[in-house]
């Protein structure tokens, strides 16, 4: 899966991310003892995640869509629309997939061209060359097979066509540190718990991969460096905290990277 990933236009909450899980404390006994283990699609399915566009990740996010030409857009994790939504009053086409199929029904009743799909079991339900632009906001670290997740991106990439992915980084300031002192780092799990990320990233390392799978990286930033750590501040209490990112991306908590098709 895909995590049902929501962009709100309006915010909803002071906390960027709000997760909820409860698929398994509702499982029957019968399923327990038949289906004793649980796969990463059944975790993201059950997970729901709640974003908004106070969090400079989706404001930057969002001027380097604007310094595109707008055509076609693939929103991965469309959950009920509002992103795709967003791009169609700036003139984009908009469709977008996801594995909660509540939301994709939402986000077709609102206009998006919306399909399930399961990232981890399935292949991206477009033709080839379809869109100008494929945005993956924090899906990537969701997947198992992340080589053939970007081979499907390519593959629905026009030529000359463009990605823009965000990912947590794994090297950021507060996990050096946490590192050092012997402390697990944040936003990458051991099991399915939290956040269920299940792949982690640097900078380096997600330039490499992309670069392997045909795209040529445009730009590369940081969302916000937590030089103090993020239990006690984040980027939405303190927007200032932008400026961090943009000065040290290696060390921000957040990857965005724009990438184009070779």
């Amino acid at each position: 899966m895909i995590s049902k990933i929501k962009y709100s236009l309006v915010p909803e909450s002071p906390n960027p991310a709000t997760v909820s899980y409860n698929r398994l404390a509702n499982a029957s006994k019968v399923e327990r003892v038949l289906f004793p283990m649980q796969t990463v699609s059944d975790y993201n399915e059950a997970t729901k995640f709640t974003y908004d566009l106070r969090e400079s990740r989706l404001k930057k996010c969002a001027r380097l869509v604007e310094s595109l030409t707008p055509g076609r857009l693939l929103d991965i994790g469309c959950s009920n629309g509002d992103w795709g939504l967003y791009w169609q009053t700036r003139g984009w086409q908009s469709a977008g997939i996801d594995i909660d199929r509540d939301h994709v029904g939402i986000a077709k009743e609102r206009g998006v061209e919306a399909r399930y799909c399961d990232l981890n079991t399935q292949p991206i339900p477009f033709e080839d060359e379809t869109f100008d632009l494929v945005f993956a906001g924090e899906v990537i670290e969701h997947l198992v097979d992340t080589d053939g997740f970007l081979r499907e991106v390519r593959r629905c990439c026009k030529p000359d066509g463009c990605l823009l992915l965000t990912t947590p980084n794994l090297a950021s300031f507060e996990n050096r540190v946490r590192l050092l002192f012997g402390v697990y780092p944040k936003w990458l799990n051991y099991n399915l718990a939290e956040s269920g990320h299940v792949r982690g990233y640097t900078p380096g390392v997600l330039k490499k991969q992309l670069s392997t799978h045909g795209f040529g990286t445009v730009r590369l930033l940081g969302n916000w460096v937590p030089f103090v750590p993020q239990h006690f501040v984040d980027d939405v209490k303190m927007p200032s905290l932008a400026v961090t990112g943009d000065m040290f991306p290696s060390l921000a908590m957040d990857i965005m990277v724009l990438a184009r098709k070779a």
